[in-house]
């Protein structure tokens, strides 16, 4: 199960897990995205692994990369 380490707020903990197969955490996502400019779910597969599994994690790596890319990004949520 995740842990966070801010129990305030856990819609932004690093070692919040992106995929669960793979254990790609989110601090481990976002780096890739943000440091190699990952722009779709298939070139964040390539580059760390995450949603190579049961896929069940795409739609959730479609947020993080629309976040991050956003101007004003905001914290995703697991829900939803």
């Amino acid at each position: 199960m995740d842990h966070c380490i801010n129990h305030n707020d856990c819609s932004t903990c690093p070692e919040r897990l992106v995929c669960r197969c793979l254990q790609i955490t989110e601090a481990e996502l976002v780096t890739a995205v943000t440091t190699l400019e990952l722009r779709t779910v298939t070139e964040v597969r390539q580059h760390t692994g995450a949603g190579d599994g049961c896929n069940a994690c795409h739609k959730l790596l479609r947020r993080y990369l629309d976040a991050i890319a956003a101007p004003h990004a905001v914290a995703v949520s697991a829900a939803g």
